[in-house]
């Protein structure tokens, strides 16, 4: 675990009353400054309410010594749990979840005999966060839970108002404590977390030994991002077969933060079409000591992310073979024939299990179905620097079977270019990638296709991806989002129902960049210190259609940062550049003569760096007040902390002219590069917040309890009920 983690989480879970350290936050422009700097006294008095609420209800539970209880051979709840995480990397802490279409059901077991505590929230730490804490006595055997919150300024948490989550049962052996518990996926609560589609941030804690009702400092903590509502994947009734994808014995130098390797494959030789309807990463990563690979428990593997290509079909068969049985080559230096892999079969991210495709659905596979090369791409980030042995790849599992549509991915967004620029210090910077309606028109059939799911990817600043659906001029619903990004939980979302999408529509790819922990511009790349904006999207029929991108055209990219003229290049070779390798090759002599020294070992470090490098050559000759500096200086050096200057520069990129690309599974355009404005449409608008019919307030579970004496118990819920009501009537 992180260190910084670790610091981060420190307190988590201290829903004890004796730490006064509770700030209150004034919202802008609730009081004059006046009366907020004389309000001390204030907010010492509704802490300390805070506090001793607090103590009220733990000691309750304390002495609450005959809630409820639960038979020693009844503890199996029954349930069918639809899915299970490991929280941590040991498995000391194992989540299982299954939810209805308003409530959600957790079951909690942990290496632990002092209590156990969980928590969401869309950052990686307590502060806001909906926090639930359970025990089970060590005197009388029952099991008990809590419903806090963490303070918004302040890394402790306090019991909510109202007490939301409902112990289904809970018991405890000599080693873990086990404990089952349920909640509305919507309270109604303001102190409660909205379980919803985008990605949660789960935190996690264990108390020591016979902390029951005390709630001390916690022994250990974490957190991991996770879809709390996603669909269950149905396994087919028939054997699998499965083809593995692999690179092998590749040593990665420690001399390279970046690296992408692409090796060719050739097909499973099949007698009959084949469906592809799965795969699973294959992950073998060994950090070499003195010389050696070795095996290491919590060594972090370099690889980032993979992709498998379909290669256009070749009549040079004996060229394609001995690069299949070849090791791979390094991406910027591959053969030009493997440009012509460009379909993605199976995209897989950091975070990810893998996929299974929706059982109606299948890509073909094998030369009598699809075709009889495949390229699989590995990027590796390895910015620590280790030297590291690799034979990491991608299982694909297919079958004879065929399912009932023949399927393919489509990769859209931001063309992978440095012209991505994301400025520093913004808390939520957009960019935008057009699949426009050209490049639809021209390579869908007359039906249209049904997009069935979406992989979003982008690195680690991105914060929102949305995958924008636009007909004629208006917008309709998304077809994918994701409002808490997270880069270590890339896992596509299945889109409910499906979606019909026409001939002449348009997808834009939208991703939110928070970069206010930044100083310098993020350009956009390969590396993972770079970023992209991408959507890797399963439909069926399949087409011709294999990548619909487009980026800032070169003229206006370099205007926007009030840039005219570069010594050596005019803006057709620039363009030309970006649009070929992104590398300046044979340099012209006045551009070599004036260009600054740029660290030839940095370049090496970053690898396929799509026009970084470049960045760094290129010097501006007009205006003068910009000349004899590299356009990598010019950026650096703008005054980021002006919002008129950003705001300008994200209206103009966002909004302004696009160059778009069309490209066809076998290399060739769909549709010719166009420039194109930005389309012109009505936004639509989320009525989210008129159609809640809460009005924030308790919304009771109803317990299903098989223990004899339910009368009794239910007559003792309604006293403690009534307690509740005085304890928070006296706060």
């Amino acid at each position: 675990m992180h260190l910084q983690t670790v610091l981060i989480l420190s307190t988590l879970f201290l829903c004890d009353a004796k730490l006064p350290r509770f700030k209150q936050h004034t919202q802008p422009n609730d009081l004059p400054s006046t009366i907020a700097q004389n309000s001390q006294s204030s907010r010492i008095l509704q802490t300390g309410n805070k506090n001793e609420k607090t103590s009220r209800i733990v000691d309750q539970y304390r002495t609450r010594h005959r809630r409820e209880s639960y038979a020693s051979n009844s503890y199996e709840s029954g349930l069918i749990w639809a899915h299970a995480e490991r929280l941590d990397d040991n498995g000391d802490v194992i989540l299982r979840w299954v939810n209805t279409d308003s409530t959600i059901t957790f079951r909690l077991e942990a290496r632990t005999r002092g209590y156990v505590a969980l928590g969401f929230n869309s950052a990686r730490n307590m502060r806001g966060a909906d926090l639930v804490v359970a025990w089970v006595d060590d005197r009388y055997g029952n099991a008990q839970i809590l419903d806090c919150h963490g303070l918004a300024f302040d890394d402790r948490a306090v019991a909510d108002e109202v007490q939301n989550y409902e112990m289904v049962l809970g018991f405890q052996n000599d080693t873990h404590t086990i404990v089952e518990f349920r909640r509305q996926l919507d309270t109604c609560d303001r102190q409660d977390f909205v379980i919803g589609e985008d990605t949660t941030q789960i935190l996690w804690a264990l108390g020591p030994e016979g902390s029951d009702g005390e709630l001390p400092k916690h022994v250990e903590s974490g957190s991991r991002p996770l879809r709390l509502l996603q669909p269950l994947p149905k396994p087919d009734t028939i054997p699998l077969k499965h083809w593995d994808v692999k690179i092998n014995n590749l040593t990665i130098p420690h001399v390279m933060a970046t690296l992408f390797w692409c090796k060719v494959f050739k097909a499973p030789e099949l007698t009959k079409k084949h469906h592809i309807v799965g795969y699973q990463p294959l992950i073998d990563s060994r950090p070499i000591r003195n010389g050696k690979p070795v095996q290491e428990k919590n060594s972090l593997s370099p690889v980032h992310h993979m992709v498998l290509y379909e290669c256009a079909e070749d009549h040079d068969k004996r060229q394609w073979n001995e690069w299949s049985e070849s090791s791979g080559f390094f991406g910027p230096a591959r053969p030009g024939e493997l440009a012509t892999c460009v379909t993605p079969i199976a995209a897989w991210a950091m975070g990810s299990k893998g996929e299974f495709l929706p059982e109606n659905v299948g890509i073909p596979l094998g030369e009598k179905g699809g075709v009889s090369y495949y390229m699989l791409e590995v990027h590796y980030d390895n910015q620590a620097l280790h030297e590291v042995l690799d034979s990491s790849g991608i299982r694909i599992h297919y079958t004879p079977a065929l399912r009932a549509h023949d399927a393919a991915l489509l990769g859209a967004g931001v063309g992978v270019s440095a012209l991505h620029v994301i400025p520093p210090k913004q808390n939520a910077y957009r960019t935008v990638g057009i699949c426009s309606p050209e490049c639809t028109n021209s390579t869908m059939p007359e039906d249209g296709i049904n997009i069935v799911s979406v992989l979003l990817h982008a690195h680690g600043t991105a914060r929102k991806i949305s995958l924008k659906h636009i007909r004629g001029t208006e917008e309709l619903p998304r077809i994918s989002e994701e409002n808490a990004y997270d880069a270590r939980y890339q896992q596509s979302r299945i889109v409910p129902g499906g979606r019909k999408f026409f001939k002449g529509d348009t997808l834009i790819t939208e991703c939110t960049y928070d970069t206010t922990s930044r100083d310098k511009p993020i350009l956009g790349g390969y590396s993972a210190s770079q970023e992209m904006c991408l959507s890797f999207i399963l439909y069926y029929p399949r087409t011709e259609l294999a990548g619909c991108y487009s980026m800032t055209p070169v003229v206006e990219f370099f205007e926007t940062f009030g840039v005219q003229e570069f010594y050596g290049l005019n803006m057709m070779q620039v363009e030309n550049i970006f649009l070929s390798s992104g590398y300046l090759e044979n340099s012209p002599t006045e551009l070599e003569a004036i260009t600054r020294d740029h660290s030839a070992e940095e370049t090496a470090m970053q690898g396929d760096d799509q026009g970084v490098g470049l960045m760094k050559d290129l010097v501006i000759k007009e205006p003068l007040e910009f000349r004899n500096k590299t356009f990598m200086a010019h950026l650096n050096e703008m005054p980021w902390h002006e919002p008129l200057l950003t705001e300008q520069i994200e209206k103009t990129l966002y909004r302004g002219c696009h160059m778009t690309f069309c490209k066809k599974r076998d290399d060739s355009w769909g549709a010719p590069i166009q420039i194109q404005n930005y389309p012109n449409y009505t936004e639509i608008t989320s009525n989210d917040a008129s159609e809640k019919s809460c009005n924030y307030k308790s919304v009771r579970l109803h317990s299903k309890t098989n223990t004899t004496g339910s009368s009794t118990i239910n007559k003792l819920q309604s006293a403690i009920l009534a307690v509740w009501i005085v304890v928070i009537i006296a706060r």
